[in-house]
């Protein structure tokens, strides 16, 4: 497990993305092996679209959320 930062990029092309880096992402080589919608989670979940990345191993990497 990476013991990395907390890493905030909020996307040039289009302000209403970002991408939260979480300190346990390994990097840009990266392969997300699973990405979940927070809705498919919770169902009546009212917000932004919230997607959690993760690795090979499970282990949550990254939180996209597209406003």
């Amino acid at each position: 497990m990476s013991l990395g930062r907390f890493e905030l990029k909020v996307s040039g092309d289009d302000g209403e993305v970002a991408y939260l880096r979480l300190p346990t992402h390994a990097g840009e080589m990266t392969r997300m092996s699973k990405s979940v919608r927070l809705v498919d989670l919770m169902g009546k979940y009212n917000g932004p679209d919230v997607v959690l990345d993760f690795d090979a191993n499970g282990t949550l990497v990254g939180i996209e959320i597209v406003g």
